[in-house]
């Protein structure tokens, strides 16, 4: 039989300061977060540097907005009224089941962005927001930035610093996007 070490005191403590730290920054995240979302339900994750560009038809370029920092991906509470429902931009605001946001550095505008699984809006929308053809939110990996086409036609770019962060945000916006969204 094998003997297991005792864990010294000193190492016990700095482990459960270090978790009550993250329980700590978790938290405040989290109030932050309800000041501009009140639907934030659970935090899913969060990247410390994040800078946002926005795609330019026009000109078929990239412009790089003044928004950046930190950007969590969080789980919203959602309903979903059978009666009377009407497929419009404010009902869309209700039906997000996910949130995307950047808490700016630069001033105090936050850049978010709703997620919507995409079975949700082939249902909801079929011809669209607002009968512009557009019927589900699509995300893809470039290079260095994680585009998302959002509902409205806009196409933002995501340059996450760490490459590890890009990555995980990028498989879960995937997963939030083609998940079905009864098992929420």
């Amino acid at each position: 039989m094998a003997k297991t070490k005792k864990p010294e005191s000193g190492q016990q403590e700095t482990l459960s300061r270090k978790k009550a730290l993250e329980l700590y920054k978790t938290t405040i995240n989290f109030n932050v977060i309800n000041r501009y979302d009140p639907a934030v339900k659970k935090l899913l994750y969060n990247t410390s540097y994040c800078v946002v560009y926005k795609f330019d038809d026009s000109t078929e370029q990239w412009n790089k907005t003044d928004y950046q920092g930190t950007l969590t991906l969080y789980l919203r509470s959602f309903q979903v009224s059978q009666q009377n429902f009407e497929p419009t931009l404010q009902s869309l605001q209700n039906l997000f089941c996910y949130g995307l946001i950047l808490l700016n550095r630069n001033n105090p505008e936050c850049f978010s962005i709703g997620l919507l699984p995409n079975n949700v809006t082939k249902h909801y929308f079929p011809r669209g927001v607002d009968h512009n053809g557009i019927s589900q939110m699509d995300v893809e990996l470039n290079d260095n930035l994680i585009i998302v086409k959002s509902l409205l036609g806009d196409i933002y770019g995501l340059w996450v610093f760490n490459e590890v962060d890009r990555m995980k945000l990028f498989k879960l916006l995937q997963f939030c996007l083609t998940t079905d969204s009864s098992t929420l």
